[in-house]
């Protein structure tokens, strides 16, 4: 099972998941949050590497044309030490974070992790274009339906 959530964080430091969020990031170029990502319970991304959330949304939008095209896709967080990795390997893909030193793994269903990765970006972008009507996230969103 994977298991997405998408969080901004808020001027007190603290984190508030997207869909509950009533007004826009305080910095619209450089829009801080976080996305949890967990398969079969085990958390490979969350709160303690957040970044600039809309950009790294783009990023893993990307990777998920990539993946199904080639078989692998990988991108590196926008202001992190941290790389992030999907492995097609027949009908499951490897999910890998890389974290510094650290490096947590996960085997996940191909048609379950590109169905929660989608539905949770689009999700994302929605909300995005609610509070941040000026910013344009029609590419990335363009390579989520595909």
């Amino acid at each position: 099972m994977v298991e997405i959530e998408t969080f901004l964080k808020g001027v007190d430091g603290g984190f508030v998941q997207v869909e509950a969020c009533r007004t826009p990031p305080p910095d619209l170029d450089y829009i801080e949050g976080a996305i949890r990502l967990s398969v079969d319970g085990l958390e490979i991304i969350g709160t303690e590497e957040w970044d600039y959330v809309d950009q790294l949304w783009c990023y893993i939008a990307e990777m998920v044309t990539k993946v199904q095209s080639s078989g692998y896709a990988e991108t590196h967080f926008p202001d992190q030490p941290i790389k992030l990795s999907f492995q097609a390997t027949g009908s499951r893909v490897l999910v890998t974070a890389k974290i510094g030193e650290e490096v947590k793994r996960a085997n996940a269903s191909a048609a379950d992790l590109l169905e929660a990765v989608k539905a949770a970006g689009m999700s994302f972008f929605r909300k995005m274009s609610e509070l941040a009507p000026d910013n344009s996230y029609s590419e990335a969103q363009q390579e989520l339906s595909v």
